[in-house]
């Protein structure tokens, strides 16, 4: 089965609330989805329930929601998740990560709230489309960095590049994405 027919069989399951509908997507996406919470948190058990509850409210969210891309729906689900789980460990102080990685991308694209409006899904297109643009080794990293949360020492040895180009290339590609976003009409 490719990933269309995968995909297209669990959202089946969720939209007829079928019972196993978590259970299989756990089989095909819960060992990504832990790494990614993993990522962000750091501790497996908390890594845990952040994928527990990633399923949760993908059960409670399907429908009404008509996922495109399962694993991309899920990711978004476990990121927030992740978020809200370093939210009420650190209220008062932030995770540095996450702090330095929300910092570098308020830059170019503006936080209007966790919640999926029209405004966010046009964004996420304009951001598909730059993506798109960019040169394979730049989109990587952009993506380790700013999806998977990697470190910036991280990137470099995986891509073997210096910490300082790796920075400077993520700097102008903010910058190149905060051009393209305003003449979308996203930023003003």
């Amino acid at each position: 089965m490719n990933k269309e027919e995968k995909d297209k069989y669990l959202f089946d399951l969720f939209n007829t609330r079928d019972s196993n509908a978590v259970e299989e997507s756990m089989k095909v996406y819960g060992d990504k989805l832990m790494r990614l919470a993993l990522s962000f948190l750091g501790d497996t058990r908390d890594a845990e329930e952040c994928v527990n509850d990633t399923f949760l409210k993908t059960w409670n969210s399907i429908p009404p929601n008509v996922p495109t891309d399962m694993f991309s729906y899920l990711a978004r689900i476990c990121r927030c998740t992740a978020y809200d789980i370093i939210d009420k460990k650190q209220a008062a102080k932030r995770s540095v990560i996450l702090v330095e990685l929300t910092r570098e991308m308020e830059e170019c694209i503006p936080d209007n709230s966790r919640n999926v409006s029209t405004a966010e899904q046009q964004t996420t297109e304009f951001i598909n489309e730059f993506l798109k643009t960019l040169p394979y080794d730049k989109r990587v990293m952009l993506l380790k960095r700013y999806w998977h949360g990697e470190s910036i020492e991280n990137i470099a040895n995986e891509m073997g590049f210096s910490q300082s180009k790796v920075k400077t290339v993520l700097h102008r590609i903010r910058k190149e994405l905060k051009i393209f976003l305003e003449k979308k009409g996203v930023l003003q």
